[in-house]
């Protein structure tokens, strides 16, 4: 074979193109190590945290309603809610926090 047979040969044979692929990018969660997690089905109306804040409020269950965490939840119990300043205080606490699980969006009716 000649020199110019073996150039027109060399030519001839497929190239290997790089194939590209289109990655579609999906979302990517990053859980935070020691993070609860746990699905909100309907956010907390501030009127039944009031409720549950005024009737049940020395054992801290509006703290669990309000979804404010168990650690809060226990801290508020073993202390009596602050020997009862706590317990004050969250009812000025109870529209925000309810607000901040909602979003930030406060309801209005």
């Amino acid at each position: 074979m000649s020199a110019c047979a073996k150039a027109v040969a060399l030519t001839m044979q497929p190239q290997h193109q790089p194939q590209y692929v289109h990655v579609a990018h999906q979302p990517v969660v990053v859980a935070q190590p020691n993070a609860m997690v746990a699905p909100v089905r309907h956010p907390p109306s501030a009127i039944l945290a009031y409720l549950l804040w005024f009737f049940l409020g020395p054992f801290g269950i509006h703290h669990l309603y309000i979804g404010r965490g168990v650690g809060v939840w226990l801290l508020s119990l073993i202390t009596l809610q602050g020997l009862g300043l706590w317990w004050l205080i969250d009812l000025f606490l109870i529209p925000s926090s309810c607000s901040k699980v909602r979003g930030g969006m406060v309801v209005m009716r």
